[in-house]
């Protein structure tokens, strides 16, 4: 998938600035500080649907709402979270158990630290002697396969979200939203892409009716899950909604990159050297573990050679607060989970990994506790992936 999960943060300083410059007329007491970041890493992952929310590269898609945002909103719109092609605008999903969703650990690692200075967390630190976890196992199961010329590889994702939006008389309204994606992936990377997507308009209410929802005249028509809604074309796969404005398709050749706070980046293939770049490339954001896992989890998507997704695995094995166990995806599967718990301990984000071949086949974002309408056990977001590989563009696998 195009550039899957890839999360840019303001500052923790520059946080501050934008939580005090809201609410001026009340003290930031630091408790207040934490639970108001707790509440924007729900709405970066999930949230109320933003007055505007601008992705890590100029091109800006929007979403326009007509009520003024509450805090989550605008926390939301303050935390970009872009999913390659794909602006998640909103987020949450099915409801679960705790018991549902919460791996079974196989290797636990040590906790995390408390924030050093708010919520301001210390970049890792250099890469240990020996690994953490059983990550590096699972590289050595990941496959050189190679697509022959005029092969595409196939991605199809399913994606369920909750969403909150207000209507008109500023009650809160909120539903599990579904959406689907699929992409085809050149063996010429260089060469077109194709990719469709569509938020569909099946909805499970958990706050309020679709009835009461519209009568109030909450915006819920307007919500896309994934960006680009529709189909579009690209080489390299450089959709509208990740190409930098002005630039064309392939421009600066991003075919083997991934976006970084540094920009876009070619990552080293050496475990060691990959953990180090991790760690240099993720120091200056305010939760440096969280985003060091995620700019990890993006280099094990479909579109990197197995050669850097072997060495993501094994630099993954060295992280200090991972938890790797045993789970399920949402369509029965069993995966390995790969997880980091943030937000000082509220939230929860998993990767699951095929253990076969180390294939993501989902992900998951969940509440530990009580936070901002979802409760301990809730599923802020659940996806499934699957792969193959067909003989030409637009084709599916039987």
């Amino acid at each position: 998938m195009p550039d899957e999960n890839v999360r840019h943060m303001w500052s923790d300083q520059k946080l501050d600035e934008v939580l005090t410059a809201l609410h001026a007329d009340v003290p930031a007491a630091a408790d207040a500080r934490e639970r108001a970041r707790a509440k924007l890493m729900l709405a970066a992952n999930a949230g109320t649907t933003p007055e505007k929310v601008q992705m890590a590269t100029p091109t800006t898609p929007t979403v326009r709402t007509r009520r003024a945002m509450p805090l989550a909103a605008a926390a939301a719109a303050i935390a970009v979270v872009t999913v390659g092609t794909i602006l998640i605008v909103n987020a949450a999903s099915q409801q679960s158990s705790p018991a549902t969703l919460l791996p079974t650990p196989s290797s636990t690692t040590m906790a995390r630290p408390p924030a050093t200075t708010g919520s301001q967390h210390a970049p890792l630190p250099p890469a240990p002697g020996q690994p953490k976890n059983t990550l590096g196992g699972l590289a050595s199961r990941v496959p050189d396969a190679p697509l022959a010329a005029g092969q595409f590889r196939y991605v199809n994702r399913q994606l369920w979200s909750r969403v909150r939006t207000e209507g008109r008389s500023r009650t809160s309204f909120a539903f599990i939203a579904e959406a689907h994606a699929e992409v085809w992936i050149p063996a010429d990377q260089h060469q077109q892409w194709l990719w469709r997507a569509e938020t569909t308009k099946n909805r499970q209410w958990v706050l309020g009716t679709e009835q009461a929802a519209r009568a109030d005249e909450a915006p819920i028509d307007r919500t896309k899950l994934l960006m680009p809604n529709g189909e579009e074309r690209a080489r390299c796969g450089d959709f509208s909604s990740v190409r930098e404005e002005g630039k064309e398709a392939c421009e600066g050749d991003t075919v083997g990159t991934v976006p970084t706070m540094n920009g876009r980046l070619r990552p080293p293939t050496e475990p060691r050297a990959l953990y180090e770049w991790l760690v240099q490339n993720t120091a200056t954001h305010a939760d440096p573990p969280l985003e060091f896992f995620r700019t990890a989890a993006n280099l094990l998507d479909a579109r990197y050679s197995a050669e850097v997704r072997r060495a993501t695995l094994q630099a993954l094995s060295y992280h200090p607060y991972l938890t790797v166990g045993d789970a399920t995806t949402k369509d029965g599967r069993a995966a390995i989970s790969v997880s980091i718990d943030f937000a000082e301990g509220q939230l929860r984000e998993q990767v699951l990994l095929d253990s076969t071949n180390g294939d993501v086949i989902g992900r998951r974002t969940a509440a530990l506790k009580d936070v901002d309408g979802a409760k301990a056990g809730d599923i802020i977001l659940d996806e499934t992936y699957r792969q193959a590989v067909v003989g030409k563009m637009g084709d599916k696998p039987a």
